[in-house]
């Protein structure tokens, strides 16, 4: 049975938080992209993996959706990302997730990040 769109992003973030790539990977479309601020896009499943395996700045952190809309293959969450980097220094950083669902996997992700505009 296929899961539904909030159950998909629910357990992608969960598998981010609790650094379970494999649950990870399983909710990813093999075509994925991954846009966030100030970086490259990430595309492809393995390009999004290898991100979370070697390069996120978190090294841990507890990802508290507040608010998550879901209208056909859309779906936007909302909330808030703490945790350490790897650095030690805190994380407490304000989000919104942008997401295009296909074949019930994440298709695309964009990411924002709420500082202070221009």
């Amino acid at each position: 049975m296929a899961l539904t769109a909030r159950t998909l992003i629910e357990q992608s973030l969960a598998a981010i938080e609790m650094g379970d790539h494999d649950v990870l990977e399983a909710c990813l479309h093999p075509e994925v992209i991954y846009r966030r601020p100030g970086q490259p896009i990430l595309s492809g499943r393995n390009a999004v993996i290898d991100y979370y395996r070697r390069h996120r700045s978190a090294k841990t952190s507890q990802i508290l959706v507040d608010e998550m809309v879901c209208e056909g293959d859309r779906v936007v969450a909302m909330g808030l990302v703490e945790g350490r980097g790897h650095d030690g220094a805190p994380i407490h950083e304000r989000f919104a997730d942008a997401y295009r669902i296909e074949d019930g996997l994440i298709r695309e992700r964009t990411t924002y990040f709420f500082r202070q505009g221009f």
